[in-house]
């Protein structure tokens, strides 16, 4: 066992249609389960990078497997089939999740249901929202908000059958272009930066066999019994509060409105899981996180003690306020994909000339002459980003957008989603979130909104659906399905394939799922995701139609500084082993989530440092199956709850905020 997923001889490990099959039929309930979570009963899943209900389903499936061989062997899945259900799982997830879908899907009929004489917008708004892409019949609206009705009438689903199909068809061509780039970048991330997928770690454990299994080690069950034993007695503290909680959930400190400025977004917490993820990512990393989210704190104190308000925009009407730290994040989330083109320039000229048969191909490159098979895929993928950015810029133009900004914007959600996937392959970030730092701010900050018609802003504001945040994007979880079908030596174009599969079907179940509930519970009656973010596009537009303005030069700064600052920290990083801080550290501190996790992180890499340096790496390995087991204890356990609020639809004890 190590602490980094590392190549294992398998045999037996072919993926087989019946396993796709089964993947594919998992799509669908699967959504359903994590919207019924995520917006009804509570438990957020996807605003993890590890999404805890498909670590659970991973389990079942390891047990009932093993089961199965047993009782009758030839029926028994490999394990490259358990782990490809394991993936197409997580990116089906991720597109349903509770700042993806479903913020995107309640804002198609929000302006119809919270028009008022306020905010004018029956007559400053509708006239300029795409009758395609929203749905305003007033009984469709009204069931919708209210609840108490069906997906399955008439007059519900036919409104929704245009709007619905074209956004579930934009989200999976997005997706697959994201696709797309995984294929074309994997062997530059896996073969050549040999990057550690510290993520993979956990289901490549949790489905490995033999003596040396994660189930027969002691340390895993002590782990996993401490984790257990907090979410059981919290769960007996929520129905009988007599019983003191064990708490270890996030206490949001807060202060005087002097320095609320400074101090907020501040919390206290100790998530059993979240010590154990941190006890498995690079050192260097997890340090980094929490030394630079004291840093942007020491900021805000400066920056408040001289009377400047929060810097983050969602407080300040979308104009950034010193010391830009959210747009620092953005510039540092951009060297990250600079760097990334820079580092695989020859990758991607032989992948090129490989397209398209030149010479270049053929020559003495790590690559060697290229597999036709490995061709026919990059061919694929080249096209899904070209026929991708095609359909997607033209959809951008039918909301409203020209068809130059419209490009601009997916290219930018491309960067951002490709950061992501390099941040999590190489460091494992245990939450990304990135609010409020879409294409959509990116843009106006350099533009500003008083260049833009009240018809693009519509355009934008729909956009926003999928652009607020970014914890459970897909793109990482193909990567990293990519990395495990390697190390269990699955065949790749059959991974990719089962990858594309769930995209495509996970799009449209997660329009479906989140349609089902909405019009049972009703999103007013709902949980914040549907009911409280998904007019945040609204209201930001709101106020950029009513109060334009120009470029946000602080914001363009903080862009500036944030870009150059990861670049110095990259070569520092490139040219000092010594060097302990780490530029993707950087990047993901500015987020609100580094707020809930940086004690726990702290704790874990405490853990980690004290065992590396004073009793070696021999026994950190060995301690590594403790630190798995705190993880599955609290997934185990906190997943059991959340299927069980669904069950019985009384509240439990959810884990995770």
């Amino acid at each position: 066992m190590t602490g980094t997923a590392e190549a294992i001889p398998q045999t037996g490990t072919k993926i087989t249609f019946r396993s796709l099959l089964l993947g594919a039929l998992l799509v669908a309930p699967t959504s359903l389960l994590v919207a019924g979570m995520e917006e009804v009963y509570g438990g957020r899943p996807t605003y993890l990078s590890v999404f805890f209900h498909a670590v659970l389903v991973l389990i079942i499936l390891v047990g009932f497997n093993a089961l199965l061989r047993v009782l009758v062997p030839r029926y028994a899945f490999n394990r490259a089939e358990l782990l490809i259900i394991y993936v197409m799982m997580g990116v089906s997830s991720g597109i349903v999740g509770d700042q993806f879908m479903a913020i995107l899907i309640p804002s198609l009929a929000h302006p119809f249901r919270y028009a008022t004489e306020a905010n004018l917008w029956e007559t400053k708004l509708w006239p300029y929202l795409p009758a395609h892409a929203v749905v305003s019949d007033p009984v469709a609206v009204r069931n919708f908000f209210e609840g108490g009705s069906t997906l399955y009438l008439m007059s519900n689903l036919r409104p929704w059958l245009v709007p619905g199909l074209l956004w579930a068809s934009f989200i999976a061509v997005t997706q697959l272009m994201c696709l797309g780039i995984n294929i074309i970048m994997r062997r530059q991330w896996t073969d050549y930066e040999k990057l550690s997928f510290p993520l993979t770690l956990l289901p490549m454990e949790i489905t490995g066999g033999g003596q040396s299994s994660i189930w027969r080690n002691k340390l895993m069950w002590l782990g996993f019994g401490i984790a257990a034993f907090i979410s059981i007695v919290n769960e007996l503290n929520v129905h009988w509060p007599v019983i003191p909680p064990i708490p270890v959930k996030v206490h949001w400190i807060t202060f005087p409105a002097r320095w609320h400025a400074a101090f907020s977004n501040i919390g206290t917490s100790c998530y059993p899981f979240v010590i154990g993820i941190a006890f498995l990512l690079p050192s260097d990393l997890t340090f980094s996180t929490w030394f630079f989210f004291i840093v942007f704190r020491l900021e805000r104190i400066f920056f408040s003690a001289l009377g400047f308000p929060s810097p983050y925009p969602w407080t300040t009407g979308g104009m950034s306020q010193l010391p830009a730290i959210l747009e620092q994040g953005i510039g540092a989330y951009i060297a990250v994909v600079v760097f990334a083109l820079w580092a695989g320039r020859r990758h991607l000229t032989w992948v090129w000339n490989a397209i398209w048969n030149l010479p270049g191909a053929k020559a003495n490159d790590a690559a060697g002459v290229p597999d036709p098979r490995e061709v026919t895929e990059y061919r694929l993928a080249l096209g899904c980003i070209v026929g991708g950015l095609v359909l997607s810029t033209w959809f951008a133009t039918t909301l409203g957008m020209s068809a130059a900004v419209g490009f601009i914007y997916i290219i930018l959600y491309l960067i951002i989603n490709t950061a992501i996937a390099k941040v999590r392959a190489e460091a494992g970030a245990p939450t990304h979130g990135f609010h409020f730092a879409g294409p959509d701010h990116i843009l106006l900050t350099v533009v500003g909104p008083s260049s833009r018609s009240t018809r693009q802003l519509a355009g934008w504001a729909l956009f926003f659906g999928f652009n607020r945040s970014y914890p459970g994007v897909p793109m990482p979880h193909q990567l990293e399905g990519m990395k495990m079908g390697e190390l269990v030596g699955a065949e790749r174009q059959r991974v990719s394939l089962a990858v594309a599969v769930a995209t495509v079907v996970g799009s449209f179940a997660g329009v479906w799922a989140l349609l089902h509930f909405c019009y049972r519970e009703g999103v007013e009656q709902m949980l914040a995701p549907v009911k409280a973010l998904s007019p945040q596009g609204w209201g930001i537009a709101t106020r950029w139609m009513n109060s334009p303005t120009g470029p946000n030069w602080v914001g363009l700064e903080g862009i500036v500084f944030g870009f150059l600052f990861a670049c110095w920290l990259m070569w520092m990083r490139f040219h000092f082993v010594w060097w302990p801080f780490h530029p993707i550290g950087y990047a993901i501190a500015p987020d609100w989530t580094t707020g809930l996790i940086w004690i726990p992180l702290i704790v874990g890499w405490l853990g980690k440092s004290l065992i590396m340096r004073y009793l070696g790496p021999r026994s950190y390995q060995a301690a590594v199956p403790f630190a798995l087991g705190l993880i599955i204890g609290e997934f185990t356990m906190g997943g059991f709850w959340a299927v069980l609020a669904m069950i019985t639809r009384h509240a439990q004890y959810f884990f995770w905020t």
